[in-house]
């Protein structure tokens, strides 16, 4: 072997070995539902608004594609905050996305809308195990039946939602 042949199959390994990660990397766009359920608090924050902290629980379903079906543990602290009078509601949560014990990934959702309905975003930051170093969003709708328990309620007050429903269209996402 000459040493151009020698200098020529290194020069291909040395670009193959940097490629293998790239082309490694998994990307893709799925759409998720989760049906939840959710517990919290209530507070009067101000005379016309009130302040919903608890959490929301649910199994997220992934359609990838190629049609399969993926499911998730999903546990998000949320805060929405509720204008009595405009209807208008803000939410803002953390969610951890549980697949297996080693492999969870944790994404953060933004909504705003009128009670009942919630339209905003899902980011998906970071994660562990197989989502290690994953990146990605999507748009988020929420819908729950808040609109009917919140009134009448004292300050403090647990509320239990029993049925609601998250949506994540065209959730896009990067796996190094």
């Amino acid at each position: 072997m000459s040493v151009k042949q020698s200098s020529l199959i290194s020069t291909a390994i040395i670009l193959l070995l940097a490629l293998s990660p790239a082309m490694a990397a998994k990307q893709g766009t799925v759409q998720a539902v989760i049906p939840w359920e959710a517990e919290g608090q209530v507070f009067p924050v101000d005379s016309n608004e009130l302040l919903f902290l608890g959490a929301m629980k649910g199994i997220m379903y992934v359609e990838t594609s190629e049609g399969e079906f993926h499911e998730a543990l999903v546990v998000c602290p949320v805060m929405q905050e509720i204008n009595l009078e405009t209807g208008i509601t803000v939410a803002r949560g953390r969610c951890e996305v549980t697949a297996s014990p080693d492999d969870v990934f944790y994404a953060d959702l933004n909504c705003e809308g009128r009670v009942g309905e919630c339209k905003g975003t899902f980011t998906v930051k970071s994660g562990e195990g197989r989502f290690a170093g994953i990146s990605g969003s999507g748009k988020l709708r929420v819908r729950s039946p808040m609109h009917a328990l919140i009134s009448g309620l004292a300050s403090g007050e647990v509320i239990r939602v029993g049925a609601g429903l998250a949506i994540i269209d065209d959730l896009k996402f990067s796996i190094p």
